[in-house]
């Protein structure tokens, strides 16, 4: 079956809610399975276990809109986690570090807040770079299954620039890069574990003259969690 971005827009627009500015998110859906059926290799392998059909056939197209959508409307507002600390870090900071109990038990609590938190900054800095981007032409590949893949658009030939994003510099093991070796795909990082510096002044080429930088995500965050909160205590 031949794919059709047509068909592709029409099952995105069914899908699509129009709240906010999830409309805008059609054509990039299209896109994203327009850049798929020219590259099927960029399919992730959780989403051909789904439906090996995908992108050619309309219950195909289905599968990964709702896909695209389910995941652009998933909160990325940390959430308080639901585990119990191990009550043997407490000891262990405490003898290793000097610790008072009461001190020990308070940072551990704080460490899972912590770390919920640093969960969702890869997903906010997507978004963010996609409230930039977006009207440029770069289309989001939310949903995960694209392999590698981040951001996509045309050059002026029409051939598929790609993206792959990524928070810091150590977000990746060495099997998750090789997925790169011998494709146009162009990482970035935002920013450097080992120092805490940002790298927005290392933007790669397809990433430049959009005004992106660390006060915009800042902002954008601060934004985005927000209004996250405010629906969230609004919700029955």
């Amino acid at each position: 079956m031949t794919f059709s971005e047509t068909s592709a827009r029409i099952i995105a627009s069914q899908i699509c809610t129009n709240e906010g500015d999830e409309f805008g998110l059609v054509e990039s859906f299209a896109q994203v399975c327009n850049f798929l059926n020219d590259n099927p290799d960029r399919l992730s392998s959780r989403a051909k276990a789904t439906a090996p059909s995908i992108p050619f056939t309309s219950s195909g197209l289905q599968v990964l809109a709702k896909t695209y959508f389910t995941a652009y409307r998933k909160s990325d507002l940390p959430v308080i986690p639901g585990t119990v600390p191990d009550d043997i870090v407490s000891v262990v900071m405490m003898e290793a570090f000097g610790y008072t109990q009461r001190d020990a038990d308070r940072i551990k609590i704080e460490h899972q807040l912590a770390m919920s938190a640093e969960n969702c900054v890869g997903a906010l800095l997507e978004r963010y770079l996609d409230s930039v981007l977006r009207p440029y032409g770069w289309y989001w590949c939310c949903g995960s299954f694209v392999k590698a893949v981040d951001f996509i658009r045309h050059d002026q030939g029409m051939n598929w620039l790609t993206l792959q994003i990524k928070n810091r510099d150590n977000s990746e093991n060495s099997s998750s890069s090789a997925i790169r070796n011998g494709t146009p795909i162009q990482k970035w990082f935002r920013s450097f574990s080992r120092t805490g510096a940002t790298n927005w002044s290392k933007l790669p080429p397809l990433m430049q003259g959009y005004n992106l930088s660390e006060q915009g995500f800042t902002d954008y965050v601060r934004a985005y969690l927000l209004k996250e909160r405010q629906r969230t205590q609004q919700a029955p």
